[in-house]
């Protein structure tokens, strides 16, 4: 048997990255994948293409996964961006920073309002967010993002601690450096300029290489799965020790 076998999951941010390994994963452990994506072809045995920071959308997104479904019992809070361009507060711009609190905090946040209520109706269920290490420790020239990932730590947090007596826990994932840039970002640099971004990271990391989405994914389904049933609230971090430097 699957560890999550029965279970409906929806996960935003589908394509690529963490997203698709994480919908490879668990429909490898048993569950209903519902994959949501801002493009288009998101994985999943349903795939939905909606913006999650649109309210409307995200209910009108439910309501497609309850008809064909009939529950929803894990949600992973993945969409994320961190343009390039949006580096120290002084040299972000305002649409900029706006948009990056939109797609990674507003998004989480319209995604389980709407998911919670259905959730209680259930029994339980849980909560995964993708945060970062940037949220535990600010990086340099990310200002935007290192406050929308300490956002989703802190949202984390109250989800826990607000909706436990509802059998509903809420946990985030940290990653640290992956084995690509995020995909806003790759558009924007050149395949000699990731080269040797990769190069950097991998000489920072204490276990020497970048992490996989796999691995990332792992702990996704670890927090979301029954072997996590007594953890809540927690930041799980997957850096290979970076936060440790």
């Amino acid at each position: 048997m699957g560890r999550l076998d029965g279970k409906v999951c929806v996960i935003t941010g589908a394509v690529g990255g963490i997203g698709s390994a994480t919908c490879e994963l668990f429909a490898r452990e048993g569950a209903t994948v519902a994959g949501a994506d801002v493009t288009e072809n998101a994985p999943g045995d349903l795939s939905m293409q909606v913006d999650v920071t649109h309210e409307g959308r995200v209910i009108e997104m439910y309501e497609h996964v309850l008809q064909t479904y009939g529950r929803i019992d894990v949600l992973f809070n993945n969409a994320g961006i961190d343009p390039l361009r949006a580096r120290s507060v002084l040299e972000t711009e305002v649409g900029d920073w706006d948009r990056i609190m939109d797609v990674n905090v507003r998004s989480a946040f319209v995604m389980s309002q709407a998911a919670i209520p259905l959730m209680r109706e259930g029994g339980g269920g849980t909560i995964v967010n993708t945060a970062s290490i940037a949220g535990l420790k600010p990086a340099a020239d990310e200002a935007a993002y290192s406050v929308s990932k300490a956002a989703m730590v802190s949202l984390t947090g109250t989800l826990a601690l607000d909706f436990a007596a509802d059998g509903i826990r809420a946990n985030c994932v940290c990653p640290g450096f992956m084995e690509m840039v995020m995909t806003d970002r790759r558009r924007d640099l050149t395949e000699e300029q990731q080269a040797a971004r990769a190069e950097s990271a991998a000489a920072r990391v204490p276990l020497g290489r970048q992490g996989t989405y796999e691995e990332v994914a792992k702990a996704v389904l670890f927090l979301a799965g029954p072997d996590a049933s007594y953890i809540t609230g927690a930041a799980l971090v997957v850096d290979g020790g970076l936060l440790l430097r």
